[in-house]
């Protein structure tokens, strides 16, 4: 930990950098850290390979993300990336940058930056943050909001098995610290789009039962978003009403985002998913994994049911 603050505060321009479609715990992770770079009057830029999406434009200083001002950094910071492909198209700066550090907490980090800090017991990279933060007492409420946003989404807003008493704990100290709970909970939780809205109706129309009806997989097709108007950038979510219909164990979201490329989610209540999805090179959690699978729809929907039938114990 002290090795990362030492590596931040050296730094006069620092970048920050999160995954291919950026969910609550990497855009919280990625701001909270920019945050305390400002604070020490450092240069600090923050984004992802994607653009932020919609259910994430009510976040703080959300116009910031992806205003790249430099094209160099003296520190390059990847947070919730388990491996490095994740960073797209900045791993150009990532091979430039005078010092690399590496946040995450996925299962499988081999560890890619100079200095890495990975904990697959957390609950949240915001949660990581929290404890290098923390240790030296350098959160204020800004920074507080960022790492409640992620905390709370990497949790299911504390209702995932992941759930454990120091993410309670966690929780408790970033409200006293100012954290606003209530926005925040009613922007993530109780705001939705009519688009959005309309298409998780769509979505759950075309829900598919399988295997005695314990699994259920959601297919997303380019047709359902250009209907609504929406990217695949912006499907985050949809997946818990499949693994939500009683008597489903495994919730599979298959989101089209180019022609015979499906961006695959994996959720579970008792299997491991993570073991299926590194059948298709994939990795992720415990019970929330995810991979790419190429091909027709209903190829790979018999490749998902395959992977998880060879799988099971």
């Amino acid at each position: 930990m002290n090795s990362i603050l030492k590596a931040i505060n050296k730094a006069k321009s620092v970048l920050i950098i999160g995954h291919v479609r950026p969910d609550g715990d990497c855009i919280g992770s990625a701001f909270a850290i920019r945050e305390y770079c400002l604070n020490l009057g450092k240069i600090a830029d923050v984004g992802s390979p994607s653009p932020l999406p919609l259910a994430y434009a009510f976040v703080k200083n959300s116009e910031v993300w992806n205003n790249i001002t430099r094209k160099h950094y003296d520190l390059f910071i990847a947070v919730d990336c388990g491996s490095e492909d994740r960073i797209g198209r900045f791993d150009v700066f990532f091979r430039s940058a005078t010092e690399t550090v590496w946040i995450d907490h996925h299962r499988g980090h081999r560890g890619f930056g100079k200095y890495n800090l990975v904990n697959a017991e957390a609950s949240s990279t915001c949660e990581i943050v929290f404890d290098i933060l923390e240790s030296e007492k350098l959160i204020n409420s800004k920074i507080a909001y960022y790492l409640y946003l992620g905390l709370s989404t990497d949790t299911g807003h504390f209702m995932h098995n992941n759930t454990t008493p120091k993410v309670l704990y966690t929780a408790y100290k970033l409200a006293y610290y100012g954290a606003d709970v209530y926005g925040l909970s009613t922007e993530l939780y109780r705001t939705r789009t009519k688009a959005k809205t309309q298409l998780i109706a769509n979505c759950i129309n075309a829900m598919r039962f399988y295997d005695d009806e314990k699994v259920c997989i959601i297919t997303i097709t380019k047709e359902m978003l250009d209907e609504v108007g929406l990217a695949s950038n912006d499907t985050e979510g949809i997946i818990d009403y499949a693994i939500a219909v009683k008597g489903v164990e495994i919730g599979v979201s298959m989101c089209e985002e180019r022609s015979l490329e499906y961006k695959i989610s994996f959720r579970s209540r008792r299997r491991d998913v993570c073991e299926v999805a590194s059948c298709f090179g994939g990795g992720g959690h415990t019970f929330a994994a995810g991979c790419k699978i190429n091909g027709r729809k209903e190829d790979v929907i018999d490749k998902i049911l395959k992977a998880i039938r060879d799988t099971e114990d």
